[in-house]
């Protein structure tokens, strides 16, 4: 071995100078490269790890806002459902008082109608007894038989139904 060393023209002191160099280099190298290295490799992990962090607390408040979403969509179905049974129920109501106002009107109606028949009846009757006390005074103004009185009777009606 010491040929060889002595071909490439090492001799113990050179190797043992070289193996300094060699170690003052690797200590060099571990302060200077290594560990700056490492930490910024740690920095990175850091980053790393917060990020997930934060992303795993957006995941979980984007769960929380999506569950919170539909729940007001849920309770806005049912608001909508609710104020829907409520507009048929209202309708419903409106159309039965609207049923109840015509059955009104039509009762008001026909009391009035039975009311200006009763009044009719009335007037016919009062005006009936006048034509027959018409009719008598004609009757009497003439001596009147059968054919005669049936004339009259016409004559009367005639006229009272044109007045």
């Amino acid at each position: 071995m010491k040929e060889i060393l002595e071909k490439l023209g090492l001799g113990g002191w050179e190797i043992l100078f070289h193996a300094v160099n060699l170690a003052i280099l690797i200590v060099a190298l571990y302060f200077l490269l290594y560990k700056p290295v490492k930490k910024i490799i740690a920095n990175h992990r850091n980053k790393l790890e917060n990020i997930r962090k934060e992303n795993a607390r957006l995941r979980e408040e984007t769960e929380t806002f999506k569950e919170r979403c539909d729940g007001m969509k849920q309770k806005a179905l049912e608001e909508s459902a609710q104020i829907s049974r409520r507009a048929a129920q209202r309708g419903a109501e409106i159309v039965e008082e609207a049923q109840n106002k015509a059955a009104a009107i039509l009762e008001n109606a026909r009391k009035e109608a039975l009311t200006e028949r009763n009044r009719m009846q009335h007037e016919l009757h009062d005006s009936v007894g006048h034509i027959a006390i018409e009719i008598a005074e004609k009757i009497l103004e003439r001596e009147v038989n059968e054919k005669d009185n049936r004339k009259i009777i016409d004559e009367s009606l005639s006229e009272w139904e044109n007045d």
